[in-house]
Order: structure tokens, then sequence, then C-alpha cells
């Protein structure tokens, strides 16, 4: 089974459910996701439910949020340092230092870096502050 994903807009509607019991179709329905997926993906993963006499399923709508914080957290790895005069490169996946530097004011704080990989020769664009 694959590990469960839950999107960016997904997250960002976590903070709209109550300290109340949900059913399912309505935790779908306050996230924006479909109903299949708590069933098939969520509840299997563990999220914190609980089965009444008669087996409906009810979900604590704060306990499914903090559940789903800690589960799909956004991990830092990806998280790279760069250079003053580095940028990242979509063909080598990785930082690499710009050849035929431009630096052109973006907006107010920003400026635009254009030049070429040094490692491959593609167009390498990056934003950083002034």
């Amino acid at each position: 089974m694959k590990k469960p994903r839950m999107t960016g807009v997904q997250m960002s509607h976590l903070g709209v459910l109550l300290w109340m019991e949900y059913k399912p179709s309505e935790i779908a329905d306050e996230i924006k996701c479909n109903t299949d997926t708590l069933y098939k993906s969520y509840i299997p993963a563990g999220c914190p439910h609980r089965r009444d006499e008669e087996g409906n399923i009810w979900i604590v709508g704060t306990e499914f949020a903090a559940w789903a914080r800690t589960m799909f957290k956004r991990s830092d790895a990806r998280k790279t340092d760069m250079g003053r005069d580095q940028a990242w490169c979509m063909k080598c996946r990785r930082p690499v230092d710009v050849t035929d530097l431009v630096i052109k004011p973006a907006r107010e704080r920003l400026e635009r870096v254009t030049g070429r990989c040094s490692v491959c020769g593609s167009k390498v664009n990056r934003l950083r502050r002034r």
C-alpha cells in the first residue's frame, strides 16, 4: 500500500475543522477531498476515529487535523543553501554556478539573476533579495 498524501490546499482547509465528531463524508467535504480517500488511505494509515454500535465511523475534527499535520508535514530536506551567484538547474537538478550572469531588478526588494548553467549550459533563472 502506498503512503497516503495530502495536498497543500487540503492542508490549508484543516483549520476549519472543529472539536466535534464528523462523518468521513463531512470531513471530505470540509477539506475538499474524495470520500474514498478517507476510507481507503487515511483510516488504514492510522487516522484517529471510532466506530459506534451500528458500525458508523466518527472522526473528531481537531484530532484529525493534528494527526494530518504530523503525518503530512513537509520536510525541510529539500531546502538547499545556494551561494550568491548560484541558481537551481532544472536539468542537473542541483544548485550550479551561473555563467554569463545578468542581474536585473524584478520588484521592490528582489532582483532576477539570469545566466547559463556551468555544467550543462542550459538557461537558469533565480530571484533573490537585493
